[in-house]
């Protein structure tokens, strides 16, 4: 990487950790978030039943915007999502047993149900296609990608670093016909040359459970 592209990196690195909770809560009585109880508790609810794709979105969160920019030059419109990711309990466990894996500055690693949902949206997708068995194969290669680099760069073809969309994206690969299931999805990615969370939420082949947007 030559040191001009390595200046870029760093810089995109610092602007999207940068974020206004603070000051969003100072003036929201203590709260940066506007998902309500009734919301977690039928996210609690569906997460502990299924697998899913997960969009989220923290309007306080500088690298929201900097995903927004990337999806109005990657699908030529502002994307209301900013990352993506994925569950991987189910069997009904609390809000503090959840583990759900996604992709952020620091690597790919497990999250907890209160450090990804007190945001402001979120969108819960399911692949129409998969069968039981095909989603157990896309859970086992998403058990693959924890503790890879973060890919600022969006390079798709390395998958040795991923970003959010791209992690989302190597796991259902997990799937043996995913070229066969997920058609429209790669020639979204193909025509516009990568993948944002809004291509989840826009692709057919994905149906969208449940959604709230506050």
């Amino acid at each position: 990487m030559n040191i001009f592209k390595r200046i870029g990196v760093a810089f995109i690195d610092l602007i999207a950790k940068m974020h206004w909770n603070p000051i969003r809560a100072l003036f929201n009585n203590g709260v940066f978030w506007s998902l309500t109880e009734q919301d977690w508790e039928e996210l609690h609810e569906l997460l502990s039943k299924n697998y899913y794709v997960i969009l989220t979105r923290n309007s306080a969160h500088m690298s929201t915007y900097i995903v927004g920019i990337g999806t109005l030059i990657n699908d030529h419109k502002w994307g209301h999502w900013g990352h993506a990711l994925m569950n991987l309990e189910g069997d009904n466990p609390t809000k503090d047993d959840f583990k759900l894996m996604e992709a952020t500055g620091v690597g790919t690693h497990i999250s907890t149900f209160w450090e990804v949902f007190t945001c402001d949206s979120v969108a819960l997708l399911k692949p129409k296609n998969l069968t039981a068995d095909e989603w157990t194969a896309v859970m086992d290669k998403l058990l693959k990608q924890e503790g890879k680099k973060y890919d600022t760069l969006c390079d798709l073809a390395n998958d040795q670093s991923v970003n959010c969309v791209e992690m989302c994206r190597t796991a259902l690969q997990g799937e043996p016909n995913y070229e066969t299931d997920f058609p429209l999805f790669e020639s979204m990615i193909k025509k516009h040359g990568n993948v944002t969370p809004q291509s989840f939420y826009d692709c057919p082949e994905f149906e969208i459970v449940w959604e709230r947007r506050r």
